[in-house]
Formats: structure tokens, sequence, C-alpha cells
């Protein structure tokens, strides 16, 4: 899917009016709690140029912990746990972070 985030601004009321609200998904139960620990929400938004590829991670049982199209300003990147980093290596991802000693930020493929 194309990004038609152009002239979205990161955190703008357009920005969040654009994202689709969804259910974290069973196999990130630790991350939804420690969510609703911090009195956040138990669902996420996600852009929707990459809702596709964000779900396709979770059908590999990947946990992501945010991501972000880019907006056509920046990287796309998907945030992971720690434990999927070689799993992300395997399925082709590149490792993209500015700070280089950070290896859980990973570049989307679908943007």
């Amino acid at each position: 899917m194309a990004c038609n985030c152009k002239d979205i601004d990161f955190g703008s009321e357009e920005n969040f009016a654009q994202q689709i609200m969804v259910n974290i998904p069973s196999h990130m139960e630790g991350y939804k709690q420690a969510r609703l620990r911090e009195g956040l929400s138990d669902k996420i938004c996600i852009d929707p140029c990459i809702i596709d590829e964000v779900k396709e991670l979770w059908s590999f049982g990947i946990e992501t912990h945010g991501c972000c199209c880019g907006h056509n300003k920046a990287e796309s990147f998907v945030n992971v746990h720690e434990k999927e980093i070689e799993k992300m290596l395997s399925l082709g991802y590149v490792q993209n972070h500015p700070d280089k000693s950070r290896k859980d930020t990973f570049r989307l493929k679908s943007v």
C-alpha cells in the first residue's frame, strides 16, 4: 500500500485521525499488560499504509513495540522486542536506528 501521509505531521490531530486502532495480539500479552499498568489503552494505533506488514509480523509471532510509516518525511520503522532481533534479520529486515547501539529498530519493507 502506498503512503498517503505526505502532508501529515507527526503527532498531529490529522495523523491520529487517519490511523487504524487495533487490538494488541494475544502473543503480546506482556506488552499489553505493561501498557495497562502505565494507564495506556489495550489497543494501539497503526498508520494504514503499514498495517498489513505489521499484522504479517504478528502472524510470525513477532512482538512489536511501535511503528511508523515515516509520513514521507523520515524512514519507516518498527521496534521489536530484543528477543525478535534475530528473527527479523532472518526475514531480511534491515536494522535502522540513528543510535547504532540500538538493534531493535528495523526499516519496514512496504513503504
